[in-house]
């Protein structure tokens, strides 16, 4: 089984594989499924954790989506009594590509189908969930 089939069959098994921001391997998600892939993932960790760098490499060195992130966090400290900043690429482009930053927190940009975007819950759903600690 080869390291591209591993991954893509453990997620379509629910199983996500992260790296914390230590390094280390965590595979998430049902735990029975979990359970039987961890002697597959076990065996071929250091092939996945070096592949889920790579990844993580890539979106990094992404001049674009660095220069939204950079976007974004300019408008926070543009308008220091906002909390977060929100940019879309346009609603028109599928996916639609939407980076946010939450002042003293994180950024992150979300790849969301044209069909599925709908900014005016995208908004509700920040007022209703965004000041909670997850």
């Amino acid at each position: 089984m080869t390291l591209a089939t591993i991954i893509k069959q453990a997620s379509a098994d629910g199983v996500s594989l992260i790296l914390s921001p230590a390094g280390r391997l965590k595979a998430t998600g049902d735990g029975a499924a979990v359970n039987r892939w961890l002697p597959i993932i076990r065996e071929h960790k250091p092939a996945i954790v070096a592949a889920l760098q790579d990844a993580a490499n890539d979106v990094i060195h992404d001049p674009a989506m660095e220069a939204r992130r950079q976007r974004v966090l300019a408008m926070l400290a543009e308008n220091p009594n906002i909390r977060r900043a929100v940019l879309v690429n346009s609603a028109d482009a599928d996916p639609v590509l939407l980076t946010l930053a939450i002042r003293g927190q994180a950024t992150c940009e979300l790849a969301i189908p044209a069909a599925k975007f709908d900014p005016f819950e995208l908004l509700a759903v920040l007022d209703r969930h965004g000041a909670k600690a997850h």
